[in-house]
């Protein structure tokens, strides 16, 4: 599945172009974000704490060993654990569910990741959006470099089938004056 920031440069690239509108994509690419958001933060917020480390703690090692220091990150340092919760593509999920075990406040959470993801596809759309401008004006060389090697290809071939005749006639004047002279 392609999603996050590839998926949003892409968005931003295809406004550019005139496929979508920036707003409506916009709110969809952070609807995409929210859900899922929610769902890793109501993962950990309704698992016990105990019983989601026996079960689950081989696959969150990051959190099992943790969870004094996870509660301290979410509850002192909110802001900036957001912001590195949401950039660490590997450990974001992981990081997000950390949030609901340590029963951080639902709507600080989403208040935070809602900023935090909205800054991050704003950026990353207006990156695309600039590569799209970028490759047209780009385009518009590649056509005329196109053009040009075509216009090439064009020319050595009509050169090549020149060149043949006349080699073929010069091959054919050169025998009939052998013939003659026998």
């Amino acid at each position: 599945m392609i999603e996050g920031p590839i998926l949003s440069l892409a968005v931003g690239f295809l406004v550019h172009q005139g496929f979508f509108s920036f707003l409506p994509a916009f709110f969809v690419l952070m609807l995409g974000d929210f859900l899922p958001d929610s769902f890793y933060y109501y993962l950990g917020y309704k698992g016990n704490q105990k019983n989601f480390l026996e079960k689950y703690g081989s696959k969150f090692k990051l959190i099992s060993g943790n969870i004094a220091t996870i509660k301290k990150l979410w509850y002192d340092h909110s802001r900036k654990t957001m912001f590195f919760s949401k950039l660490a593509s590997g450990l974001a999920p992981a990081l997000l569910v950390s949030a609901g075990l340590v029963r951080m406040p639902y709507r600080s959470f989403i208040f935070l990741a809602l900023i935090v993801t909205s800054i991050q596809y704003s950026v990353l759309m207006i990156i695309g959006y600039y590569l799209g401008q970028t490759y047209e004006m780009a385009s518009k060389y590649i056509e005329s470099a196109g053009i040009l090697i075509a216009a090439g290809i064009i020319i050595l071939i009509i050169a090549y089938i020149a060149v043949q005749k006349y080699a073929k006639k010069q091959i054919e004047q050169m025998e009939i004056e052998e013939n003659l002279q026998k």
